[in-house]
């Protein structure tokens, strides 16, 4: 698994990525492109809110978020981070779109959703489809909530709202409001690794140990995963709290 460093995008410059392998005389060849910094993210509330798509989330007014205005000329307005197929329903300030199956990936790419909106991707999609994605920052090939999560960190905000974050506590069974839909596994025959969402998620709370994460469920008392349970600097509110907390 990649190592997640503490960077900003206030230091960053953009990154070197491999765009070409080829094994010859017992040696593998690396093709490498620099890819500069191209998104200028000048947000001033330090608050951000990462929506994930897991089932928990169904009973929160996603609307709420989107429309809030965030008080006095706009000081705690939340900047939104989105996790593909998010835009079917919703246009984030940023989405972000990753995993092994292109479907999804393909889809967005094709839908002109990438025409007029900042869309997060690793270096192969970017190289699949020009001109359409933006390189994920320091992109340690994770899942699309974590890298979200990540990049909120990278680009300043101090307070982190989660929503949709579930976790995985079942094998095969996968906790997605998308399930089944285009570039999504059905409900009962998931293939993820139950732990991955929460070791990738819980690297991103000790490297960005300065950051405080909310993580929003139905209730305050909603199970949490084992590894995340000791964090210091991440604590569980309820969707009522999430609404009073961020006066939407």
């Amino acid at each position: 698994m990649k190592k997640l460093n503490k960077l900003y995008r206030r230091d960053y410059q953009g990154e070197e990525v491999t765009t070409d392998l080829v094994h010859t005389g017992n040696k593998w060849q690396a093709t490498k492109e620099f890819i500069p910094n191209s998104v200028i993210n000048n947000q001033f509330s330090n608050q951000a809110c990462v929506i994930g798509n897991g089932i928990s989330r169904k009973g929160f007014n996603l609307a709420g978020i989107f429309n809030h205005f965030g008080g006095l000329l706009g000081r705690k307005k939340l900047q939104t981070y989105g996790c593909n197929a998010l835009y079917r329903d919703h246009a984030p300030d940023f989405l972000f779109v990753s995993g092994d199956d292109s479907q999804i990936i393909t889809e967005i790419a094709d839908s002109g959703y990438c025409d007029n909106h900042v869309v997060y991707s690793s270096a192969p999609h970017i190289q699949y489809h020009p001109g359409k994605f933006y390189l994920i920052p320091q992109d340690p090939a994770w899942n699309a909530g974590s890298v979200a999560t990540a990049t909120a960190c990278f680009d300043g905000h101090t307070k982190v709202y989660l929503i949709g974050f579930d976790g995985q506590d079942t094998a095969h069974y996968n906790y997605n409001v998308y399930a089944g839909t285009n570039g999504y596994q059905t409900a009962t025959n998931a293939q993820a690794d139950p732990a991955f969402l929460d070791i990738t998620m819980k690297i991103i709370f000790d490297t960005y140990n300065d950051v405080e994460f909310v993580r929003v469920m139905p209730t305050q008392y909603a199970s949490m995963p084992e590894a995340w349970k000791y964090c210091t600097n991440l604590r569980q509110i309820s969707f009522r709290d999430m609404v009073l907390e961020a006066d939407l």
